[in-house]
């Protein structure tokens, strides 16, 4: 008996012992408390991992996976702040509740990463099924952003406090941290890389940053927080059937209204290209309506926003709409009023409604016939049932439609006949005055000279023809102008072979003035004389004195002055330019194989700026001189039978007349560079 007892006794000490032993090592177990941890990751400083490291961190399933986020920051410090730490909502939470592979201190330098689940299950089944964790095709995204990416790591306040990430008023900045970063956005492959911006100049955040609201929309308001869809995800907050009833969460008044339209209407039906809130508002970067940079502002609605569907001609025909509304609305008086600045006009929302509207056939419009007196009312009192029959947008159909149209002909007409009349009429009274002019220059007391020869006179009115042509044509095609009364596809030919024709033309007679220039006797001695020389430069100064009062007489010009040699070298010049980069234009798929696109871009940027400089030259230049200039008004003759009288040539080229008069008393004959007396006048002088 008392062996029995002895050893039951021993049973239950050895017992004691081993019960002993294992609390020991459960409590040795346990001894990793926080202050443990904290002793070595409470230190500031205690190194942490560099990018290189980061990057090579494989988790035990063999995938790489960044210690913080998937990759998303340069690297991870690993000091914990204490203080902070006990601040955050896992204040209650061990180390090693979540880094449950730490057993002994120090541990292995490669722990696991952090799986949030065991406690936010529901969370993270949500967030597993989001576009931050699954392409849109259903794969998993490498490295997609954690749990510590939005909420943070150790220091986690609660959602409610300023300091939290996922405050609502740091959201942005939170969300701003990959989407605003370029070479996240270029690798994740994100469809809008410029949204934070756009979203940093809204008026929703600025509701929250400057004027301090607590209610206005952030990322999460729009996108969902841990449910993040893609937009083509017909479940998606933001997929464009799910738009309006988004925006309506907190815009609820406008949403019942907008859905009753025939905007909401034709969305609700499925119609692809039918508008929801971000077609008219924007997206990201919605601005108040008085913001001239909003595209509801009073400036945008009927210019682009409105336009952008209602002036599209694929939209209008695929839905039946007409499409000359818009066009037919900047003709009108509204729309030409508006144009000039006036922000009182009617636009288009002015008549049609805002978020309100309805067919014209629906009771409810604000255009149906009988509402229309009340509408134009708000700006018109008084306004009647007449007031507004007829074609509101300007432009065929409507009330009256067939009387406007022949009265239109009527007038078109009317114009024809009446000022073409009119033009023909002072034509030949013009051509009638000039031709008495021009015999009167037959009555000279002295003999006429000749300055041009016919083959000069020949090249000045090829050069001036096909200079005109070349004007007319190359700014009709920089600015689509057409010819009245004459189709498209005819307009377009004459716009594009007419320049060339006209291009071949001025090369033509540019070979034909070299070849004389070369040639021919008097060609080798006019281009000697139109050279510059210093002389040029005094009669410059000399005429500017004259003109300023300064001098009592101009400076006496020898065969050419410095004007004519001016205009002859622009010409010259001007031609040579032309001529390059047109042909670089023309043929721009062999330009290409040797020059790069930028360098066509330069040809044409000359090719037009040096366009603009010959026209202004010619019109201010020299037709002052042929037409203007009050010493031959109203025209210069020269240019028809190449003849200056003697007054003209003493006042216009004294020198070469003192010349011609030399080689006259000394009985010789000038050489064929120098101005001559007309054939005709010596063979009556004989």
């Amino acid at each position: 008996m008392m062996t029995t007892r002895r050893r039951t006794l021993r049973s239950f000490v050895t017992a004691i012992f081993a019960l002993t032993i294992l609390l020991l090592l459960a409590g040795a177990a346990s001894a990793l408390d926080n202050g443990q941890c904290l002793d070595c990751h409470g230190d500031q400083g205690i190194p942490g991992w560099s990018p290189e490291e980061k990057a090579s961190n494989v988790t035990p399933g063999g995938s790489k996976e960044g210690p913080h986020v998937g990759g998303n920051f340069p690297g991870m410090s690993l000091f914990v702040d204490p203080g902070l730490y006990k601040q955050s909502v896992h204040a209650d939470v061990s180390c090693t509740d979540c880094h449950a592979d730490v057993k002994t201190v120090p541990h292995t330098a490669r722990l696991k990463r952090v799986d949030c689940s065991g406690c936010h299950s529901e969370v993270a089944a949500t967030y597993g099924k989001s576009r931050h964790f699954l392409t849109f095709g259903g794969d998993r995204i490498a490295n997609a952003p954690a749990c510590v990416d939005c909420h943070g790591a150790h220091a986690v306040p609660k959602s409610s406090v300023s300091t939290s990430p996922v405050y609502f008023r740091n959201i942005a900045a939170t969300c701003t941290r990959c989407h605003g970063d370029k070479s996240i956005t270029d690798n994740r492959n994100i469809a809008i890389p410029g949204a934070a911006k756009q979203y940093e100049k809204s008026i929703h955040n600025r509701a929250i940053v400057d004027l301090g609201l607590n209610k206005s929309a952030s990322c999460i308001d729009c996108h969902g927080a841990h449910n993040m869809k893609d937009r083509r995800d017909p479940s998606s907050t933001i997929n464009k059937a799910n738009l309006p009833a988004t925006c309506g969460r907190c815009h609820y008044g406008v949403f019942t209204i907008y859905r009753e339209s025939v905007h909401g209407t034709s969305l609700a039906r499925g119609v692809p290209d039918a508008p929801n809130c971000a077609d008219c508002h924007g997206e990201h970067d919605i601005r108040q309506a008085a913001d001239p940079d909003s595209p509801v502002s009073f400036g945008a609605v009927s210019g682009k926003t409105c336009a952008a569907c209602h002036a599209a001609e694929k939209l209008a025909e695929r839905y039946g709409l007409a499409a000359g509304k818009v066009r037919g609305y900047e003709q009108s008086f509204h729309g030409l009023s508006a144009r000039l600045g006036d922000t009182t006009v009617a636009n288009c929302s002015s008549c049609h409604g805002v978020h309100e509207i309805f067919p014209s056939s629906d009771p409810r419009s604000t255009i149906h016939t009988g509402n229309l007196p009340v509408t134009c009312g708000k700006c018109h009192p008084g306004a009647t049932a007449n007031f507004a029959k007829g074609n509101i947008h300007v432009g065929p159909g409507g009330t009256g439609g067939r009387v406007k149209y022949w009265v239109e002909q009527f007038y078109i007409w009317m114009i024809v006949v009446v000022i073409g009349g009119m033009i023909v009429h002072n034509g030949f009274d013009y051509f009638r005055k000039m031709q008495a002019l021009y015999r009167r220059r037959r009555e000279w007391e002295h003999p006429g000279y000749e300055r041009l020869n016919r083959s000069e006179r020949v090249q000045h009115v090829l050069t001036f023809t096909t200079f005109f042509l070349l004007v007319i044509t190359g700014f009709a095609l920089k600015f689509k102008w057409s010819l009245p009364l004459v189709e498209d596809q005819t307009n377009v030919f004459l716009r594009g072979w007419g320049h060339r024709a006209a291009a071949v033309l001025m090369i033509a007679t540019s070979v034909y003035h070299l070849f004389y220039a070369v040639f021919t006797v008097r060609g080798r001695g006019q281009l000697v004389r139109m050279l510059p020389c210093w002389k040029d430069a005094e009669d410059v100064v000399g005429t500017i004195r004259y003109y300023l009062g300064l001098a009592d007489h101009k400076p006496k010009f020898d065969r050419f002055s410095y004007v004519e040699k001016a205009e002859y070298l622009a010409l010259v010049w001007g031609t040579i330019v032309m001529v390059v980069s047109g042909f670089l234009l023309w043929f721009k798929d062999e330009s290409l194989r040797h020059l790069p696109m930028w360098g066509l871009d330069v040809a044409t940027i000359i090719h037009y700026y040096e366009a603009i400089l010959a026209t202004l030259a010619i019109i201010v230049w020299h037709l002052y001189y042929v037409f203007i200039n009050p010493d031959f008004a109203p025209m210069s003759f020269a240019w028809i039978d190449g003849k200056l009288s003697r007054h003209d040539m003493e006042h216009e080229h004294a020198i070469e007349v003192e010349e011609i008069d030399a080689y006259t008393r000394r009985g010789e004959t000038p050489p064929p560079d120098v101005t001559r007396i007309a054939p005709e006048e010596e063979g009556r002088r004989g």
